[in-house]
C-alpha cells in the first residue's frame, strides 16, 4: 500500500524497503498507540469519564479522533475530533457528551446523566497517517449508589428490658449489594437481610439486637456501608437512648446537725432518663416540724434546729417509668462535732493525769517497802529416826545452828514417812504436845505429834526455819533440844545427835 511500485523493484531492493519499514516501527517512527482504561464504573445519574489517550510517532500526523459505542446491532459512532474540521457528536448524545479537551494527543470524552442504557463497550479509534487506524476498548459499567440511614427500634429501651432490636441500618436500592456492618463496643448481634428491588438493585438491612442496660446510656453505635460507587466508607453514628427509673440520692446532711444549727437543707437529686416529674418529701416517724417547707426537689429548715427535727424522712421522686424512694436518718446533737471531740480530749487529758498520780504512787510504795522488808529464805534440818541419827544441813558451817527470831508459826506434821517441825532456830525448848521459841517473839508453835508415828514407819525428821541471820546459837543446843523433842515422843533407846548417821533430804 505504502509502496505500490515495490514488485518492479529488484529483489534486492524489495529486502531493503521491508527491513527499513520493520526498523520504523521498531523504533517508534511511525508508531500510534492508544491507551484506554479497561473498564470503567459509572454511578447512576452522575457524570462519566471516558478518558483516551493517544500516543503518535514523530513521523506520523493525526488525522482524526472516533468514538464509537458496540450495540447487539452493531457499532455507532459517538463522538468525532477532525483536527481541521472539528468536532461532530449525533443528536442522540449532543446534550450529554462532550470531549474534554480534544487534541492530537488527548481524546477524552465525558458523558452525563449516566442511565442503565449506557452500559456497555466503547472504542477509541485513532487515524493517522500513513499507518491508519489504531484502536483501543472499555467496559462502561452503571451503578447505584445507595441511599443509607438508620432507624430506631419498634420498641423503647428499657433498662433490664428483654432483648431488642436497637436500630437497623439500611443500604437501599444498591447495585450491586452493599456491604453493611454495625461497629460497638457492646455484646449485641446483628441480623442480616437483602431484598431485591426494580433495575438490578438490592436493598440491604442490617438489624442490631442487644439487651438494654442503664450502664451505656449516651453511647453510639455506628452503621457502616460499602460499596463501589462510594468512595470512601459511608459511617451513620446512632445513639443509644436507655430509659431507666430515677436514681435518687440525698444530699445536705453531713452528720453534724445540732441544737442551734441554722440554714440547713435536704436536696433531693434524681438521676433518670426520662427526667423525673414527681418530687415529694415526708416524715416516717412523726408529722412535719414547724418551719420547714418543700420547695421542688428541696426541704429547708427555716428555724433553728432542734431536738425534735430528728427523725427519718423520705424523697420521692417519679418518672414515666417508675416511682422510687430514698429515706435518711436525721440525728440532731446537743453539741457540734468539735464541741464533742474537745470534751474528749479534756476528760481524756485528766484521766490521764489521774493514772499517772497512781502509777508514781504505786512505784514509790513499791521501792520504799523493798527496802524495809527482805525477802525470807528457807533452811531445812533434818532429823533422822534411831537408826539413822542427825546431819547438818548443806551449807551450814559447823558447830553453828543458823537462825531468826521473826519465824512463822509451826504447823503440824503427822506424816507417816517422817515429821515435819518448822520452828525458830534460836533458843529452842519443847513442852509436852508443843514447842515455844525464846528470843524476841513468844507465841506458842503448834505442836508436832509425833506419838501417832511407830518407829518402824518413819525415816526421819524435818526442821524447816524462814530465817534472815540476825545471831547464830551453837549447834548442838538446837541439836539437844531437838533431840529432847524427839526422844519424849518416841519410844526405844535414845540415839544422840553426834553418833547418828544422817543423810539430806531430798
Amino acid at each position: 500500500m505504502l509502496l505500490p511500485e515495490h514488485r518492479n523493484y529488484p529483489h534486492q531492493q524489495r529486502h531493503t524497503v521491508l527491513f527499513f519499514i520493520l526498523l520504523c516501527c521498531m523504533t517508534g517512527v511511525w508508531t500510534s498507540q492508544v491507551v484506554v482504561p479497561h473498564k470503567v464504573n459509572a454511578v447512576l445519574g452522575k457524570n462519566v469519564t471516558l478518558g483516551c489517550r493517544v500516543e503518535v510517532g514523530s513521523n506520523l500526523s493525526l488525522t482524526q479522533s472516533t468514538w464509537e459505542r458496540r450495540l447487539p446491532s452493531g457499532s455507532v459512532t459517538v463522538a468525532v475530533y477532525n483536527p481541521v474540521f472539528g468536532i461532530s457528536i449525533p443528536p442522540d448524545y449532543a446534550r450529554r457528551l462532550s470531549f474534554r479537551s480534544p487534541s492530537s494527543l488527548d481524546a477524552t470524552i465525558i458523558l452525563e446523566d449516566v442511565g442503565f442504557a449506557d452500559i456497555g463497550v466503547y472504542t477509541c479509534k485513532v487515524a493517522t497517517f500513513p499507518l491508519g487506524n489504531t484502536q483501543a476498548s472499555t467496559t462502561v459499567s452503571v451503578l447505584v449508589e445507595p441511599k443509607v440511614y438508620v432507624s430506631a427500634g419498634s420498641a423503647p429501651l428499657i433498662d433490664g428490658g428483654n432483648e431488642t432490636v436497637v436500630a437497623t441500618c439500611i443500604a437501599e436500592r444498591a447495585r450491586p449489594p452493599a456491604q453493611v456492618s454495625w461497629e460497638s463496643d457492646l455484646s449485641g448481634r446483628s441480623e442480616a437481610q437483602l431484598l431485591d428491588e426494580a433495575n438490578g438493585t438490592t436493598s440491604t438491612q442490617v438489624r442490631y439486637v442487644w439487651q438494654p442496660t442503664r450502664h451505656v446510656q449516651g453511647l453510639a453505635l455506628a452503621c457502616v456501608v460499602r460499596h463501589p460507587a462510594l468512595q470512601a466508607d459511608f459511617r451513620i453514628p446512632y445513639q443509644l437512648n436507655v430509659q431507666y427509673a430515677p436514681d435518687i440520692s440525698v444530699v445536705g446532711y453531713d452528720g453534724d446537725w445540732y441544737v442551734g444549727r441554722q440554714n440547713v437543707q435536704l436536696t433531693c437529686k434524681a438521676n433518670s432518663n426520662p427526667p423525673a416529674h414527681h418530687f415529694r418529701w415526708i416524715r416516717l416517724d412523726g408529722d412535719m416540724p414547724e418551719g420547714v417547707e418543700v420547695v421542688n426537689d428541696t426541704l429547708l429548715f427555716l428555724h433553728s434546729l432542734q431536738k425534735n427535727d430528728s427523725g427519718v424522712y423520705r424523697c420521692e421522686v417519679a418518672n414515666d417509668i417508675s416511682l422510687r424512694s430514698r429515706d435518711l436518718r436525721i440525728l440532731v446533737q446537743d453539741q457540734s462535732q468539735e464541741q464533742r471531740s474537745n470534751s474528749i480530749i479534756v476528760a481524756g487529758a485528766a484521766l490521764g493525769a489521774v493514772l499517772a498520780l497512781f502509777l508514781i504512787a504505786v512505784v514509790t510504795i513499791v521501792i520504799f517497802t523493798a527496802r524495809r522488808a527482805p525477802p525470807p529464805a528457807y533452811t531445812d534440818k533434818v532429823l533422822a529416826g534411831p537408826s539413822t541419827g542427825w546431819r547438818r544441813l548443806r551449807g551450814q558451817q559447823p558447830g553453828r545452828c543458823r537462825g531468826s527470831p521473826e519465824a512463822p508459826p509451826a504447823s503440824r506434821c503427822p506424816i507417816r514417812s517422817g515429821c515435819v517441825i518448822r520452828t525458830a532456830p534460836t533458843a529452842c525448848t519443847s513442852t509436852t504436845g508443843s514447842t515455844t521459841c525464846d528470843g524476841r517473839h513468844r507465841k506458842p508453835l503448834p505442836p508436832c505429834d509425833l506419838s501417832i508415828i511407830q518407829p518402824d514407819q518413819y525415816q526421819a525428821c524435818r526442821v524447816h526455819s524462814l530465817h534472815h541471820v540476825e545471831h547464830e546459837q551453837p549447834t548442838s543446843r538446837c541439836h539437844d533440844r531437838t533431840a529432847s523433842l524427839f526422844n519424849r515422843h518416841t519410844p526405844g533407846p535414845h540415839v544422840s545427835p553426834a553418833s547418828a548417821e544422817s543423810r539430806e533430804m531430798p
